[in-house]
């Protein structure tokens, strides 16, 4: 039976906080998962449930997020990286695979990077490398709107956001999922404001992540209905690198792991044990990456 167990660790005076659910065999492997705008490390849910039956799974509050410091904007993605990694030395993880959901997604990908030897695999969930140009707008409305404290109005635009789909599609629990995130947001505190300001205002300036190998076996995956970061924006991402594949889930979009936690969960998990990803249900074919370098397609992951 899984326990849990909390640690803290303060990088270049920041606080971080991590929480681990320890599976029952000692040997097993370790699963990070790194989350987007307001995301807590303990409110995974059901999606933590799916990869916690087979590894541990490491929850993290960056600073930043949940109960970490508030981070100013000026701190870069290469901060936080060096802040994961700090945080996963003082919980006991040295080699791991990585999930980045969102604006975790970007963290991770750095992360990767830095650290090459302490990745095992990576996969970027709705990646979140750059702002798309198409909701490069709303997202600094957002913080106009919570600057100016027109709550409802904030709520609305960043759920509407997130959200973002192919008109008329069926989105699986997408209306449900809508009214959670409008409360979250519409409910925030002081401290959760000034965190969110900081994060979007680092995203909106943040330059492009360097052009760097990444080594290790890479999946990018977001609902095939993701107006937010769109599937053309993770086939871009996937041929920056190495060993990568696409995976589109049906009847999704970018807040897959709130609409389909299980087979989110079930894809990720898969994918850190090397299994194969062939005829998936839920997913379109997984295809290979067709590499930006050389127009030839990556080899899929081996491990």
């Amino acid at each position: 039976m899984s326990f849990e167990e909390f640690v803290m660790s303060a990088y270049g005076g920041y606080k971080s906080e991590g929480r681990t659910l320890w599976h029952r065999d000692p040997e097993a492997q370790t699963v990070v998962l790194i989350g987007g705008a307001l995301q807590r490390k303990t409110a995974w849910g059901r999606f933590e449930a799916v990869p916690a039956a087979r590894f541990h799974v490491f929850t993290v509050d960056l600073p930043g997020w949940g109960e970490a410091d508030i981070l100013p904007a000026s701190y870069d993605v290469d901060f936080l990286a060096d802040a994961l990694h700090d945080l996963l030395g003082t919980a006991g993880h040295r080699q791991v695979h990585l999930l980045g959901a969102s604006y975790g997604s970007g963290i991770a990908h750095r992360y990767a990077q830095r650290y090459p030897d302490a990745v095992r695999s990576l996969c970027l969930a709705g990646p979140l490398l750059r702002v798309p140009d198409e909701v490069r707008e709303d997202l600094r409305r957002t913080v106009e709107l919570l600057d100016k404290e027109r709550m409802e109005e904030f709520a609305e635009l960043s759920a509407g956001v997130i959200l973002r789909s192919t008109p008329g599609a069926r989105v699986t629990r997408q209306a449900a999922v809508r009214r959670v995130l409008h409360s979250t947001f519409r409910n925030i505190d002081g401290a959760d404001r000034q965190k969110y300001r900081n994060n979007t205002l680092r995203l909106l300036h943040q330059a492009p992540p360097p052009v760097l190998p990444v080594t290790a076996p890479v999946l990018v995956a977001t609902g095939e209905h993701d107006l937010f970061t769109p599937p053309d924006l993770c086939r871009e991402v996937a041929a920056t690198c190495s060993d990568a594949r696409i995976a589109l889930v049906y009847d999704a979009d970018h807040a897959m792991h709130l609409e389909l936690p299980n087979q989110a969960g079930d894809l990720l998990t898969r994918f850190a044990a090397g299994e194969a990803l062939d005829g998936l249900a839920y997913c379109h074919p997984v295809s290979a990456a067709r590499r930006a370098d050389t127009g030839v397609c990556a080899a899929a992951p081996r491990r």
